[in-house]
């Protein structure tokens, strides 16, 4: 098998890779295992995600709880303050398409916007890690964007990183969110590197391939996990 999760003859291979561990512990310090996606923007981290959840794990979605942040007025006065009316909807709402172009492009405004809400993030988000690990899912998947930026690592038991070509990742947005290739390299540059979320994995999975495929990934990742939690 090659690093990349691809047998020798270069089909795709039927198993996730497993790295030189990097958190993977003997005797995880959650009462559940605690995943983190690592991936490249458009890598499919919230694809994989949902794979867990149906296989009865609960994720923690970074996405859905900064989307309620920002409907939180204090919030909204801040951004308006910040940014201005340019980046809110007639309705009077926060227009996350454009605040996302306003931001991104320059780090000064990026991390502006950051100081706002990233804070509200990170505690709404450890809450929700503490209240499913209480209730005992299968696992504690949590799915954001910055889980190393932002210190997130200690957080979890496990990483998996989200494997996916340049192009695909590009082809991926450009399809859902029609952003361009320039818009993609501005987030990405947003991020720590590639090579250094992949060095922090635990397992590889490859996802440019079927979603059949990914799928069977995932299970055996969680299988393996919850067996160790057992022992």
């Amino acid at each position: 098998m090659s690093e990349f999760g691809l047998n020798v003859n270069g089909t795709a291979a039927r198993t996730p890779l497993m790295c030189n561990p990097q958190s993977e512990i003997e005797n995880p310090k959650s009462p559940v295992p605690v995943i983190g996606l690592l991936g490249g923007v458009g890598a499919g981290k919230s694809t994989v995600a949902q794979m867990f959840a149906e296989e009865g794990c609960r994720v923690v979605d970074a996405d859905a709880i900064a989307h309620a942040v920002l409907q939180q007025a204090e919030v909204k006065e801040r951004v308006r303050e910040a940014f201005g009316d340019g980046v809110f909807s007639p309705e009077g709402e926060v227009d996350r398409d454009r605040l996302g172009q306003a931001v991104f492009a320059d780090a000064g405004r990026r991390q502006a916007l950051e100081r706002i809400v990233h804070p509200r993030i990170l505690a709404r988000m450890r809450e929700e890690v503490e209240a499913a690990g209480a209730v005992g899912p299968s696992a504690v998947v949590i799915d954001a964007p910055l889980i190393l930026e932002k210190g997130l690592a200690p957080w979890c038991d496990y990483m998996v990183y989200i494997r996916a070509s340049a192009n695909v990742r590009r082809r991926r947005l450009r399809q859902a969110r029609g952003w361009s290739r320039s818009e993609v390299q501005q987030r990405e540059a947003s991020q720590i590197s590639l090579k250094t979320k992949r060095g922090r994995a635990d397992y590889i999975i490859d996802n440019a391939a079927s979603p059949e495929h990914t799928r069977e990934q995932v299970r055996q990742i969680l299988a393996r996990l919850v067996a160790r939690q057992r022992r």
